[in-house]
């Protein structure tokens, strides 16, 4: 190549370096702890980890949400994934009684619920984080994912600039020429070794990237199901969910769902996922839609049903979390992430010291830091953000808003909402939001006591009866009485459940 092309690139590649290096130090780091977030979530929680081999795994769907109803009866499930991982127990994600999304953990062979985890906690968090910022932003993702770019580059104007290249994987850094000569040394070490996998995460960002702006290919869509007037069928049991599972085992031959999703509203039907033979799950799974009420095949679709940039969601999100070959590419993937971060941070460290040469007395961090410039700004103000998001939305007074729902009447009549979760030995402020018409007032009465007053304020024809729980340790049933102009009396009843936590 022309040296004056390769003198060009390398300047450019060392100036992107330079100001974001950290950034990049940044993204590594928090996407290398991701792929074992979980694990890390729940390294002290033993009743989630199993060495049960998989012919032992032999609790059925129905069993998983039999065990979770023993449990939790006010529970509302939605999620159920057998085998999340070799070394978990099964997973479901569901709403409390009172609302809060949490994770049932279920022995895998008896379905009993053996812990319960919030949805919230450090994989969330960190996921949020190495994504948005924990903004929650589409648009803070798009950006996030436009950063790729830069980086394909920088691998690929790196290994050109790097005269043979492949020469370096085993040239050892030495410590005689100082520290600039082993930071560099270092990095041109690190590179080589990490460049597959930063090739890998560069595309699978550039393919996110174009997901994230509406370029997603197509999917196949089922039949609708009978209509019916709630999400959930009155007759939704254990013996139901097995002999839909059944139905849908035959109606794609070689089909082994481990993953399925319950109605949520009016109009869904139950949706199986799982391995198929002939298909190595590199490009998705088998899905097959079940009627709720009719048990009748709405739709049985394998991976090649998939279209576009659809077909290739799976395999991106394999190469992208490191997931592609269980346990051995997860650990490989954590390797080269840790060898990565320190690639960015030797990166920044060599072009800082070239830049600012008059800061060799200061630390490592201390020459970044003044050698960025006017980037370093940036950097702080980026972390303010993150920094009060943070506490915005994880510190002690922030949670998310809860609603609960009467067990026998629809949500347009009456509602519960609570800006706290429920949890032992802790008052709960509460909101009953009345949507019949024509109430004028409303009595509450707890766990079968005498019926106590309310705050009750009317806006429109709408009305609020504000009231307080302390919670019981057992069973916390609320019955709202609502009174009308005419006399009439319509009693509404809300299960919320014992707390968890």
């Amino acid at each position: 190549m022309n040296r004056k092309i390769r003198n060009s690139l390398f300047k450019l590649h060392t100036w992107l370096g330079l100001h974001l290096s950290l950034f990049f130090a940044f993204m590594f780091l928090t996407g290398t702890l991701l792929v074992a977030a979980i694990e890390l979530e729940t390294i002290g929680r033993t009743a989630i980890w199993t060495t049960a081999p998989k012919e032992e795994r032999t609790a059925s769907f129905g069993t998983i949400y039999d065990g979770i109803k023993e449990a939790h009866p006010e529970s509302r499930i939605f999620i159920i994934h057998k085998q999340p991982s070799p070394w978990f127990v099964d997973r479901t994600a569901a709403h409390t009684g009172w609302g809060e999304k949490v994770s049932f953990w279920t022995d895998p062979a008896t379905g009993a619920v053996v812990d319960e985890t919030r949805s919230v906690g450090f994989r969330s968090i960190l996921r949020d984080l190495h994504d948005t910022f924990l903004t929650g932003q589409r648009v803070v993702f798009m950006l996030v994912c436009t950063t790729s770019m830069i980086l394909l580059f920088q691998i690929i104007s790196g290994l050109i600039t790097y005269r043979r290249f492949w020469k370096g994987f085993f040239r050892w850094p030495r410590r005689a020429g100082g520290l600039r000569s082993w930071a560099g040394s270092t990095h041109r070490l690190t590179a080589v070794w990490t460049a597959p996998l930063l090739i890998v995460t560069a595309i699978t960002s550039f393919y996110f990237l174009l997901g994230s702006l509406g370029l997603e290919g197509t999917r196949p869509h089922p039949n609708p199901p009978v209509p019916r007037d709630v999400a959930l069928p009155a007759n939704l049991d254990a013996a139901l969910i097995d002999q839909a599972e059944a139905q849908a085992r035959e109606a794609l031959p070689g089909f082994d769902p481990f993953l399925v999703f319950l109605p949520d509203k009016k109009t869904d039907s139950l949706n199986f996922s799982g391995d198929l033979d002939g298909h190595s799950g590199f490009f998705g799974t088998g899905t097959v839609f079940i009627d709720p009420v009719t048990l009748e095949v709405l739709g049985a679709f394998t991976p090649d049903d998939t279209g576009g940039l659809t077909y290739l969601k799976p395999l991106m999100d394999m190469l992208h979390f490191g997931t592609w070959g269980g346990g051995f590419s997860m650990a490989l993937w954590i390797v080269l992430g840790l060898i990565a971060t320190g690639l960015a941070f030797t990166g920044a460290l060599i072009f800082a010291a070239r830049i600012a040469p008059d800061t060799t007395q200061y630390g490592p961090f201390r020459r970044i830091w003044r050698g960025m410039g006017w980037t370093r700004w940036g950097y702080f103000l980026l972390l303010a953000g993150i920094l009060f998001t943070a506490y915005y939305r994880f510190g002690p007074d922030s949670h998310d808003r809860t609603r609960a729902f009467a067990i026998d009447a629809p949500p347009s009549v009456a509602r519960l909402v609570m800006d706290t979760p429920l949890r032992r030995g802790t008052d709960l402020e509460i909101q009953l939001r009345i949507g019949e018409p024509d109430v004028q007032t409303a009595v509450i009465e707890i766990n079968g006591d005498e019926a106590q007053s309310v705050d009750f304020t009317q806006t429109g024809g709408r009305a609020i009866a504000s009231f307080q729980l302390s919670p019981s340790e057992a069973e916390n049933t609320i019955i709202a009485r609502l009174q009308k102009s005419d006399g009439e009396e319509k009693a509404v009843t809300f299960r919320l459940g014992a707390p968890i936590w």
